[in-house]
Formats: C-alpha cells, sequence, structure tokens
C-alpha cells in the first residue's frame, strides 16, 4: 500500500476506536435521559441531517483548504460535541431537548469527517488496489471494535456507577480524536482542484450507472437507520440495562466481526462478489428480525453473532462496488460533486428509515410497532442485492448488444 493509504488506514482504525467507544455508548447514555427509543430516533434524525450538510460545507471548504485540513477540522468540531456532553451533562436531566443540540453539533463534524476521509480513500486507491485495501481497512477497523467495547467494559465495570463509566469514556474518546486529527495531517491531498457541480447529479434519467449508485445509496441508507437507531438499544434492553454484559457482549460481536473480515478478505473475489452480496444480505436480515422478535439476551446474542458474520460480506462488497463506479468519473471532472450528492441520497434513506420508526409508533401499539418498523428496515438489505442483480444483469445485456 501506498504511504497514503497506510495512513489512512491508521487514521480510520483511530477514529473507529473512539467512534464505537462513543456511539454505542453515547446512545446508551443519551437514552437515559429521555426514556424513549423515539425521542433518540428524533435525535438521530437531527444529527444525519446535519451529516449531508457537513459534506456540502465540506465542498466549499475544498476550495479554499485541503482535504486533511477539513478532516481535523470535522474532528475538531467532534470532540466540541463530546466536551458539550462532558461539562453539561448535568442539565440533560431538566433539559433532554439539549440532545438535540448534541445531534446538531456531532453531524455537522462527521460530514466533514466523512466528506474528507471519502474522498481520499478514493483518490489514494484504484481499482486494482481497491479490494484489499479496503478490506484491509475493514479488518484494522474490526481490531479497533474489538479493543473499544472491551476498554469500555473495563471503564464502567471499576467505576462507581455506569454513568460514571460513560464520562470517563467520552474524555478518552476526545484524546483519540485529537490524535487522529495530528495523524490525519500528514496525508496528503492527491487531487487537483477543479469546479464541480451538484444539483444536476440529482438527475438520473441518462446515466444508468450513476442511476445504480444513487439508489443503492438510498437503500442502503434505510437499512443502516435501523443500526443507527435501535440496535444498540434493544441489545442493552435485553441485558437488563446492564452496562458491562452490554460491553462484553459488544467485545464478543466485534471478535467475530474482526474474524469475518479475514475471512471476507480472502472469499470475496470479482467472480462471485454478487453472491457474497446475497449471502451477507440475508444474515443481516435475519439477524434484525431475530432481535425484535425474540426480545431477551438470547435473541441479542444471535444478533451480534449473525451481524458480525454478515457485515463484512454486505458491507465490504458494496463499498467496493460503489466505489468502482465512482472511479469511472475521477478522470473526467471533480468526483466531488458526486460524493456530495450521494451523500445526500444516503441519509435521505437514513430519514426515511427513522421517520417510518416514529411513524409506525405514532399509528401501531407496541411491541406490533417495533416489529413492523424493523421489518420495514430490515427488507432493504435484501430489497438492495434484489436491485443490485437487476442492475448487473441489464449492463450485461446492453455489453452483448
Amino acid at each position: 500500500m501506498s504511504k497514503n493509504e497506510k495512513l489512512l488506514v491508521i487514521v480510520n482504525a483511530t477514529y473507529f476506536i473512539a467512534a464505537t467507544m462513543s456511539a454505542v455508548f453515547v446512545n446508551v447514555y443519551l437514552y437515559a435521559f429521555t426514556g424513549s427509543i423515539y425521542s433518540m430516533t428524533m435525535y438521530a434524525m437531527v444529527r444525519f441531517t446535519m451529516i449531508p450538510l457537513g459534506f456540502y460545507i465540506g465542498g466549499l471548504f475544498s476550495r479554499k483548504m485541503s482535504l486533511s485540513t477539513i478532516l481535523s477540522l470535522g474532528l475538531l468540531i467532534i470532540i466540541s460535541a463530546f466536551a458539550f456532553l462532558l461539562g453539561f451533562n448535568h442539565l440533560f436531566y431538566d433539559n433532554y431537548y439539549l440532545i438535540f443540540v448534541v445531534g446538531l453539533v456531532l453531524g455537522s463534524g462527521e460530514g466533514l469527517y466523512w466528506f474528507s476521509i471519502n474522498s481520499l480513500n478514493l483518490q489514494s486507491s484504484n481499482k486494482e488496489t481497491r479490494a484489499a485495501f479496503i478490506s484491509t481497512m475493514a479488518i484494522f477497523n474490526s481490531a479497533s471494535t474489538v479493543v473499544a467495547p472491551f476498554v469500555a467494559t473495563m471503564i464502567v465495570r471499576f467505576s462507581s456507577t455506569d454513568a460514571a463509566g460513560y464520562i470517563r469514556i467520552f474524555q478518552i474518546v476526545i484524546i483519540l480524536q485529537i490524535i487522529a486529527a495530528l495523524i490525519s495531517r500528514k496525508v496528503e491531498n492527491v487531487y487537483v482542484n477543479r469546479p464541480y457541480t451538484i444539483w444536476d447529479k440529482f438527475n438520473l434519467k441518462h446515466d444508468i450507472q450513476w442511476r445504480y449508485v444513487m439508489v443503492s445509496h438510498f437503500l442502503f441508507g434505510v437499512r443502516d437507520s435501523l443500526l443507527i437507531v435501535l440496535t444498540s438499544i434493544l441489545i442493552y434492553k435485553a441485558t437488563g440495562g446492564s452496562g458491562s454484559l452490554y460491553g462484553d457482549l459488544l467485545t464478543g460481536f466485534a471478535l467475530l466481526n474482526l474474524l469475518a473480515n479475514f475471512a471476507a478478505r480472502r472469499l470475496i473475489k470479482r467472480n462471485n462478489r454478487m453472491q457474497m452480496y446475497a449471502f451477507g444480505a440475508a444474515l443481516l436480515f435475519t439477524s434484525t428480525m431475530v432481535l425484535v422478535l425474540v426480545p431477551n439476551i438470547y435473541g441479542a446474542i444471535y444478533f451480534g453473532l449473525v451481524n458480525a458474520l454478515g457485515n463484512p460480506f454486505m458491507v465490504n462488497t458494496f463499498n467496493i462496488i460503489m466505489m468502482n463506479a465512482l472511479q469511472d468519473y475521477i478522470d473526467e471532472e471533480n468526483i466531488f460533486g458526486r460524493i456530495i450528492t450521494k451523500e445526500f441520497t444516503l441519509n435521505g434513506g437514513r430519514l426515511l428509515g427513522m421517520a417510518s420508526i416514529i411513524g409506525f409508533a405514532t399509528f401501531i401499539p407496541e411491541p406490533l410497532s417495533l416489529i413492523v418498523a424493523v421489518t420495514f428496515c430490515s427488507s432493504f438489505a435484501i430489497i438492495i442485492v434484489f436491485y443490485a442483480f437487476k442492475y448487473h444483469k441489464q449492463r450485461e445485456l446492453i455489453r452483448r448488444a
């Protein structure tokens, strides 16, 4: 791998340690203040509305700043969100709406970070090295997600209360984000900046490949909303609200996910990519369905094991296919316009999924509303694969014509 690729792997891994420690426990920590899955869903909607706006702002900044500078700026904003959560947590008991302020700031920083890292990942690799680069990054990220819940669990276990443990976790997360920001300064911006456009990219009539990229991201986003909002809280509830048991489960799941990423790196080939895609999607669909239908420790264990096994086969394949498709545009234009546009589409799917969770809860009583919402969002793992098979079959027919 090139120097840039190695640095990006390190930055991603450091970020993933911090993100895994924070994301799961932020949801649980904020859930303690609201006591409502649906308030947490609205928090997530605020956060994921800001992410594509962060992409848009990142694109504007790219005209004056390097991508590594924008990446560092995004991390600093994320740090400020955690600092706010850490310094003013006592206000959340009486003013739970402050969770939406956290979502707004956190989403903005994440948008800048992911705009930069996605652009650098695409520009620093090519179609020949991309599968190895993504697989290596996934392995390091998985290793990070093994370390993160283990460390977090130890912190919670040896703290006087779960809440005190969560505060210590946030302190460590801030330090890790600072380290990632410092390392990112060494990443070279390999792109020659040119003007780009955004709004014309929403026209999907004439370019079937671009339509495939956009629709796939939207479908992926609907399914992803489930992981963002519900799964961590459902697992936490299944453990009886024990922070240490919750962390133990996450550590075990992350270890299996690491092994699955090693397997995926060996097994996913160009000639079997679609079959691996379908295999991963089927596992992810069953994992979330069992979690909501069997809302106890056994359902949580099944979800964690099957999700950890299936995730690399679906998500890694999705990333390879999408990045290869975007590569075809990189020599013709400034790719930032397409990166920003697809992020709006991805988060549009996420917001639809989150809105469906609230919508079903409005008209259907619990626990049936939760089952319907999970079924709806889970089904998109299957839908996206069917759509991919249809597109690739259509593309093959066009090539033969």
